[in-house]
């Protein structure tokens, strides 16, 4: 039995790296789309101009996201079905914000997007922007600051966990 357990070891301290890796991966993630979703949402100059950019850094933060997220809550599932559940919810939030954010940043482009406009500029940009705002932005505003909250929370509570792994993955 004792050499079985020599043998597993550095099987097991991988894993544990790995799930460590995955969860500190899916939180940097969820972070750069959050961040990002809500600098698009508040920066109405943000908004208007390029959106490329940031759509662009949203999209690559979801890859990310996705691949992380797998592997964290794989991990998960073995050691804490309920945070397995509230970490694959709230990255289905994230991703709903994302569609909310290219939602609102396509609206607030107008019918014409600014960089091919000729005349009647600001104005309709203005108008654009508001009625982007209010058809989509003010919901995506309050519905990032929920995610805000139960990130910080979920991460606060994957800690002793986080720590758990670091002490598994270091006793190989």
């Amino acid at each position: 039995m004792e050499l079985l357990r020599r043998l597993l070891a550095p099987w097991r301290s991988r894993q544990a790296a790995e799930a460590e890796s995955d969860i500190r991966g899916w939180h940097e993630a969820c972070e750069v789309v959050l961040g990002t979703s809500i600098q698009a949402l508040k920066d109405p100059k943000l908004a208007r101009e390029d959106i490329g950019v940031a759509l662009d850094r949203i999209d690559r933060a979801l890859f990310r996201l996705r691949d992380h997220g797998a592997g964290a809550q794989q991990a998960l599932r073995r050691r804490d079905p309920g945070l397995a559940k509230r970490m694959r919810l709230l990255s289905e939030s994230i991703v709903g914000l994302r569609n909310d954010t290219v939602r609102f940043m396509i609206r607030a482009q107008g019918a014409t997007p600014p960089f091919m406009q000729r005349e009647g500029g600001p104005s309709r940009q203005a108008e654009a922007y508001q009625r982007a705002m209010q058809d989509v932005g003010l919901s995506a505003r309050q519905r990032s600051a929920a995610i805000e909250r139960e990130l910080r929370q979920l991460w606060a509570e994957l800690q002793p966990t986080l720590t758990h792994l670091a002490r598994q993955a270091a006793r190989a």
